[in-house]
């Protein structure tokens, strides 16, 4: 009979393959997750270890979700081992209880449930006095810092990624991060409309993403940042260049945010009056999105159906518009009216235009308000 495993062990190694998981560091947290599963099956009886391991699959999910194709490999999916955590999550505290509430609000950032994702990670703070590891600290401040990014809270956001920048900038290993933070720095000088700070953040993400073995999925990023840079900047020729190199490449090796990089690339060509084209391309997005069931990108591809091809379909426009405020995306919602406003105008249609130029005021209100996620 083999000798049991004590717990501690089994725990030692599962810190290591979060590790792994941190640093991106795939083939390394592959290996140790197998280990860590082999040796899960030699273990003494305990409870919270077995938590932990389901937490740090959860963990690892989100990690392969992010980096990796769509369809590259069979595995379970992260509906499955949300419910596992749900079903074991009773009387959880402490360091399991924060692991759990800190990657739920990782799933929802990555449903693009924005407000969802913020209250779980306000609940995850609660419990950061558990947190010794300067890392961990530093991925909490980096998902609050995306999360408000999203919500279009750019103050607070540069208050938490400025936190995990000067921790991740003392370690040489977390370059992923380094480029994830410089992408949030960027989106929020954008929103700040300090385009000209953004971009050199973003040249620095493009030459890191370089040094990177393996890692298609950064790189198109870097690219279709300095895309819609060169967009807001009103350099459409740059512009163009980088957001179909973006696209490219995620097409190319089936990445989650082509659908992403389509819907902005078919929008620049719509602008420039290159219709036939961005048709094309539209079409292609609204298929990956379907494909990947990326609600947001489906609606928002049906948008540009509805803005520039039917002549400006109001109740199509309409639809996407409630889709978003149901899912409170307001930074989509104002950049949807913004344009349809521009529309309007240029085809002298003021009264209409003015419409949307108010629906823009009170979508800015609401984002400058912001969602109250706070208990006093």
């Amino acid at each position: 009979m083999s000798p049991v495993l004590p717990s501690s062990e089994v725990g030692v190694k599962i810190n290591e393959w979060y590790k792994m998981i941190r640093q991106f560091s795939v083939p390394d947290a592959e290996i140790l997750k197998a280990e860590v599963e082999q040796e899960i099956n030699e273990m003494e009886e305990d409870e919270y270890l077995l938590i932990y391991y389901t937490l740090m699959k959860f963990r690892h999910q989100l990690m392969l979700d992010y980096l990796e194709p769509v369809t590259t490999r069979v595995r379970p999916t992260i509906d499955e081992l949300l419910e596992k955590i749900e079903a074991s999550n009773k009387g959880i505290s402490g360091l399991l209880c924060y692991y759990s509430l800190f990657f739920r609000g990782m799933y929802e950032f990555d449903q693009k449930q924005y407000v969802k994702a913020i209250g779980f990670y306000r609940e995850a703070e609660k419990q950061l006095i558990h947190v010794h590891d300067e890392i961990e600290k530093a991925e909490f401040h980096f998902k609050l810092a995306e999360a408000y990014y999203g919500m279009k809270q750019s103050h607070v956001s540069m208050h938490h990624v400025k936190q995990a920048l000067d921790i991740y900038d003392q370690y040489e290993l977390y370059k992923v991060r380094k480029i994830q933070c410089l992408f949030v720095i960027s989106g929020n000088y954008v929103d700040f409309k300090r385009f000209e700070k953004s971009l050199p953040h973003l040249e620095k993400a493009l030459e890191l993403s370089k040094q990177l073995n393996n890692n298609e999925r950064l790189l198109s990023s870097a690219y279709y940042n300095i895309g819609k840079n060169y967009g807001d900047l009103e350099e459409y020729s740059k512009a163009e260049t980088f957001l179909k190199k973006a696209a490219e490449i995620s097409e190319k090796y089936k990445l989650g945010n082509l659908p992403h990089s389509l819907f902005t690339y078919a929008k620049l060509l719509f602008k420039q009056g290159k219709t036939n084209e961005a048709i094309q391309i539209s079409k292609k997005g609204l298929s990956s999105a379907i494909y990947q069931g990326d609600k947001l990108f489906e609606s928002l591809q049906k948008y540009l159906e509805a803005l520039y091809i039917n002549a400006v379909d109001q109740m199509g426009i309409k639809k996407t518009i409630d889709y978003l405020e149901k899912n409170k995306n307001y930074s989509y919602v104002e950049d949807i009216v913004v344009d349809t406003a521009a529309v309007y105008a240029e085809s002298e249609q003021y009264d209409k235009s003015y419409i949307y130029h108010q629906k823009m005021i009170q979508t800015q209100k609401q984002i400058q308000r912001g969602e109250c996620l706070y208990e006093f």
